[in-house]
């Protein structure tokens, strides 16, 4: 049972608190008691709170101008679309926060050209659709002594974030199951060892068409060093760093939107430089108050000043809840 003791309570209907919770940016939290949802987010010195009922409203409330289809269309609402992201903790940023994220990436450079810090080349693909898994050794496959099994996280076109895992099979490829493939937020290994191959994303769902992105062999991760944001979530970037072993400019890259219109931006950089090949240099950077919307993209691009091998690794940390 939730109490709130001498807290001064400001209470309304579900579309009465929608809207103060998005401006004010509190973190919901909900209790259940087996008939209604009591609603609530901290803004002290005061609650802000709303009731919905699970089942039937009472007669004294129907009274009151609040019908039962309202509230059943407010309960569905809710059920769909905010209790998944209900009951984090109050304060954001704290070390067991679930909403913290953090990507990492890692290059090897041979070239001039701007590029994702990844292990392998990321096409981003403008349509969804079926895709595949393949490798180019036997040895990833279940009965193998590689990579047994990898796990697609993805987002289809909506910007719907979602997971597969996958068995793998050698050389033959094997089709997702998902038929809504378009961005790929992390491609990894989750079962068995290190890929003994290179093991690929393909367009196709039989093992053609362009590689996405990849995991290298020998290793168990893309690396890839961008995130997309989901719909309906806000992302606030907190930190980027990289470190690499010859000179290259940096830079920290996202999108807006401007009416039906996204634009990429640049939204930091940083150049590394005065070093011989070889050598280290790194740089790390708090960020304060960059917010990026739903349906966006936040990458980091390095841009090498020699074409010769350059070993850059990048990360950038971020906090994202209901938007």
């Amino acid at each position: 049972m939730i109490t709130f003791g001498d807290t001064p309570q400001r209470s309304g209907t579900w579309l009465e608190f929608k809207p103060v919770i998005a401006s004010k940016r509190l973190q919901i939290q909900y209790a259940d008691d087996g008939v209604i949802y009591l609603i609530y987010g901290y803004d002290l010195p005061e609650v802000i709170t709303c009731t919905i009922w699970k089942g039937v409203v009472p007669a004294t409330v129907i009274a009151g101008g609040y019908s039962q289809a309202q509230n059943d269309s407010d309960k569905s609402d809710f059920e769909t679309n905010y209790q998944a992201y209900c009951n984090f903790p109050v304060s954001a940023g704290d070390f067991l926060d679930p909403r913290l994220g953090r990507r990492f990436g890692n290059l090897t450079a041979t070239s001039t050209n701007e590029v994702l810090i990844s292990a392998r080349t990321y096409n981003e693909q403008a349509a969804q659709a079926q895709r595949s898994v393949k490798s180019s050794s036997a040895q990833d496959a279940s009965a193998g002594s590689g990579a047994k099994a990898v796990r697609l996280t993805y987002l289809d076109s909506n910007y719907v974030l979602k997971t597969e895992d996958l068995t793998m099979n050698g050389t033959t490829a094997v089709a997702t199951v998902g038929t809504d493939i378009r961005f790929v937020e992390k491609f990894e290994v989750i079962q068995g060892a290190a890929a003994v191959g290179s093991i690929e994303l393909f367009t196709a769902n039989n093992g053609t068409g362009t590689a996405i992105c990849g995991i290298g062999a020998a290793t168990e991760d893309a690396w890839l060093c961008h995130h997309y944001v989901p719909a309906g979530q806000t992302c606030i970037l907190t930190e980027w760093g990289a470190v690499s072993s010859d000179e290259v400019n940096m830079k920290l890259k996202g999108q807006a939107l401007f009416g039906a219109n996204r634009v990429d931006q640049n939204l930091d950089l940083d150049n590394m430089l005065g070093i011989a090949a070889g050598s280290r240099i790194s740089f790390s950077r708090e960020l304060r108050g960059l917010v990026i919307g739903e349906k966006n993209r936040i990458w980091v691009v390095g841009v090498p000043n020699q074409a010769t091998s350059t070993v850059i690794r990048s990360y950038l940390n971020y906090w994202q809840g209901k938007a």
